[in-house]
């Protein structure tokens, strides 16, 4: 394993100051300034971020469950910064937690402690969760997205940030959507891939380091099957099972034994056998046919699950998991949902985003879940973690500053709405 050097580290740390977008509800729009880049737009807004002075989030009531609707379950979630997201079965969808900038996609920017409904769709199959936007896949191929519009990241042509979905440019063909930081990107019929948003590092994956405020293509990839957006970083899963990733490599999430960053897709080492793939802040994790999971990037916080600290340019095996079905890799953890429902996290636990029922400071080797083994999805956030139950249940764990869990703070607690 090759450790990464010391800058690597200081890298980290200033991403982490970048990651967290502003999230004050004073703010409804996020016009850009013309004369400014991306990433002072994002270090601007994250100097509005109030501090979390007790970890257990405690400055927010807890809110516990519900009945679920039966109706109308939760068929697939997603995390992103002080946020989640749920897709429900009847196509719509409901977000909560901080909404600086129209996060929940409501059509306000009142933060909530409990769901509130995505306003305008009816027709999602999908969803994804980044920094500060989010966006639906809907029936057809379309797509749309809301919230803060760094970079373009909404992908409409504009800079405007918008409070309420609005319509990817160009795009009716597409068949998966990932939401990075301040960029996203979609899987198309025929194994294409187009990004949109902020090109920092090559994130967008077209040749260049210009943002695009509508889609443009990834060079050289026609046979992909599962895309994934880290915070400056992407990658693709190959029909195969081979990996390409892309984008800033500061923490060496790309995986090819390389710390330097690359416009175009390049290589994973060592990985033929893929399944899906999972990119998170500066680290990206594959699982493998079997069941194993291999992980790569930076690893300060035991992020990687190897049973180390040290970074890798390559990929390592995490310790102990052999039956694993999905993965997802958050900011500075990772999660794993195993067969049979239960749920294995590891690295960063500051926020008790572990869920293992400690605030202890990280894990280098899976920690496995409280109370849950009916889990069918998970899904790692900034600083908290979510996992789909049977029956449309939702349990979330971990930071619940501003109400991101949606009725939780330490040990995994049902989502207001979809609780049992």
């Amino acid at each position: 394993m090759k450790r990464l050097s010391h800058r690597y580290f200081l890298a980290f740390c200033l991403l982490m100051l970048i990651v967290l977008l502003a999230s004050s509800c004073s703010s409804n729009s996020d016009s850009l300034s013309t004369d400014s880049s991306p990433e002072q737009n994002e270090r601007r807004q994250a100097q509005s971020l109030p501090s979390n002075s007790d970890s257990s989030g405690t400055d927010i009531s807890p809110v516990f469950a519900e009945a679920v609707t039966p109706d109308n379950p939760a068929t697939a979630i997603a995390a992103g910064v002080l946020y989640s997201c749920a897709l429900r079965e009847g196509g719509t969808i409901s977000c909560w937690g901080v909404n600086g900038y129209g996060r929940s996609g409501d059509g306000s920017d009142e933060g909530s402690l409990v769901p509130v409904e995505v306003v305008g769709i009816d027709d999602a199959t999908a969803i994804a969760a980044g920094g500060g936007h989010a966006c639906a896949l809907r029936q057809g191929g379309a797509i749309a997205c809301w919230g803060t519009n760094l970079g373009g990241a909404l992908g409409d042509g504009s800079e405007e940030g918008s409070l309420a979905p609005v319509g990817v440019v160009g795009i009716d063909d597409a068949t998966a959507i990932t939401a990075g930081l301040a960029h996203s990107c979609a899987l198309r019929q025929g194994g294409a891939i187009s990004c949109w948003g902020d090109n920092s590092g090559g994130r967008l994956g077209d040749g260049s380091d210009e943002g695009s405020l509508v889609p443009v293509g990834v060079v050289g990839i026609d046979d992909a099957t599962a895309i994934a957006t880290g915070w400056t970083h992407s990658c693709a899963l190959h029909e195969g099972g081979a990996i390409s990733c892309w984008g800033f490599n500061g923490g060496a999430g790309l995986g090819n034994g390389s710390a330097e960053g690359s416009l175009v897709p390049v290589g994973v080492v060592g990985i033929d056998d893929a399944t899906a793939i999972s990119a998170g802040g500066l680290h990206s994790c594959a699982l493998r046919q079997g069941g194993a999971i291999a992980c790569w990037g930076f690893n300060e916080d035991g992020q990687l699950g190897d049973g180390s600290d040290e970074g890798s340019l390559v990929p390592v095996g995490v310790v102990g998991i052999d039956d694993v079905t999905a993965i997802s890799a958050g900011f500075r953890h990772s999660c794993a949902l195993h067969e049979g429902g239960a749920i294995s996290c590891w690295g960063d636990n500051g926020f008790g985003q572990l869920g293992d029922g400690s605030y202890d400071d990280l894990s280098l080797v899976p920690m496995e879940v409280v109370g849950i083994d009916d889990a069918t999805a998970i899904a790692a956030g900034g600083r908290h973690s979510c996992a789909l139950r049977q029956g449309g249940v939702i349990s979330c764990w971990g930071d619940n500053e501003y109400g991101q869990l949606g009725g939780g703070v330490r040990l995994p607690r049902f989502v207001v709405g979809f609780g049992g």
